[in-house]
């Protein structure tokens, strides 16, 4: 297996000089484990997937402590949660030994908050997410059909690292996340509706979410839809972009939009595996958008998450698809499939422009050189932008 360093190493490096526990949350298979081992070599490795090792530390979580001392990566916390005021302990009588103790996760809400109850003032916790386009080799040239075979193939290492084949790696993801994820969570009771529920939001990704109609394709309530909704958000398989609302007397909309974090799942799930199918088919759009919008944003948590994102709309149907937030500091994007770029493209994003007061930006879309339109809107391939995004930080 080809091993692909990931830009939050120096950031978990420099988190271990100064806390005695860290903690790295994200979906499951993004990399967590094989990570945190290749950083912190010389710690001892336990995995709570192992249910007799479960067991031992659900009986007595000191004595289990005491028989994995420190420094120790302990894989899949959220298994045996009140394991966390057993570390709290340990750490308190060790004093000073950062770096000590190194969690991961799969359940970031819940985990997370247990940890910033239980170690609060101990713990550094990150997110680590499927790879990032600036995490892999740069590519010289990126043509649409470069762009929907990368879409179908993922970001995840199993496909992307470990060369396995996609439909195997997705597939096998889905039936593991209900069997394994999803049965244990009292929220969900249905896993048929679950899965019907992922295959619904698969097929409206980039669009404001509407809880009522989404039950009624799925057979169930709005309220439940809302609890599901925390699930698949808390296991990373889906990502809601928030609307910007800041200072502004409009009406905005106020629901997010629903994205997948990793679009070969997407694909997966819409049995699409014909890239050249998928880009001029009814999906392409809304999944290349996915696409550009969960690699900044996975790059962005790579980074310690300097920006913000949001996406804007108002009751009078003005829109843009992303906007880069950091303090005062404001970028603006519309993202096209497109090589053409046109002022009927741009109109929402002059408008939110100069409403935000926002000095730069841009239209992401396919055309490879660099355009100025109206209002100082640059138009843009979408690749060098998130390339060149680093440099931004």
């Amino acid at each position: 297996m080809t091993y692909i360093r990931r830009a939050i190493e120096p950031l978990l490096l420099e988190a271990a000089t100064h806390f005695p526990v860290i903690l790295l949350t994200g979906p499951r298979q993004s990399g967590k484990s094989t990570t945190l081992q290749r950083l912190f070599s010389a710690h001892a490795y336990v995995t709570f997937d192992d249910p007799i090792v479960r067991a031992q530390a659900e009986r007595d979580p000191a004595l289990f402590l005491a028989d994995h001392p420190a420094p120790v990566i302990l894989d899949e916390i959220q298994y045996v949660p009140h394991l966390l005021a057993g570390l709290k302990l340990a750490v308190d009588k060790s004093k000073n030994r950062h770096g000590s103790y190194v969690l991961t996760g799969s359940q970031a809400f819940s985990l997370m908050e247990g940890a910033s109850e239980s170690l609060a003032g101990r713990v550094a916790i990150f997110e680590l997410l499927p790879f990032s386009y600036n995490e892999l080799p740069v590519i010289k040239t990126m043509n649409e059909d470069r762009t929907f075979e990368d879409i179908i193939r993922g970001f995840f290492p199993g496909p992307v690292a470990q060369r396995v084949h996609p439909a195997m790696f997705h597939g096998s993801y889905i039936q593991t996340y209900l069997e394994r994820d999803v049965r244990g969570m009292h929220a969900v009771g249905d896993l048929r509706s679950f899965q019907q529920l992922i295959e619904v939001l698969a097929a409206n990704i980039g669009q404001v979410l509407n809880l009522t109609k989404v039950g009624a394709l799925c057979g169930v309530t709005h309220t439940t839809v809302r609890k599901w909704l925390s699930v698949l958000e808390a296991s990373r398989l889906v990502y809601l972009l928030r609307p910007y609302a800041r200072n502004l007397r409009k009406r905005v909309v106020k629901s997010p939009k629903l994205y997948f974090t990793d679009t070969g799942m997407v694909a997966h799930i819409l049995r699409e595996s014909n890239p050249r199918a998928l880009r001029n088919g009814v999906m392409g759009r809304p999944i290349f958008e996915n696409a550009v919008i969960m690699d900044l944003v996975k790059a962005n948590y790579g980074d310690g998450s300097p920006w913000q994102f949001f996406y804007y709309r108002d009751n009078n149907h003005v829109e843009v698809d992303l906007i880069l937030v950091r303090g005062s500091e404001h970028i603006p994007i519309e993202i096209k499939l497109s090589r053409s770029p046109n002022d009927r493209m741009i109109a929402g994003l002059r408008s939110v422009k100069k409403l935000i007061k926002a000095e730069q930006s841009f239209l992401l879309c396919s055309r490879n050189e660099v355009l100025t339109m109206a209002d100082g809107v640059k138009a843009m391939h979408w690749y060098p932008f998130v390339q060149d995004e680093r440099n931004r930080r």
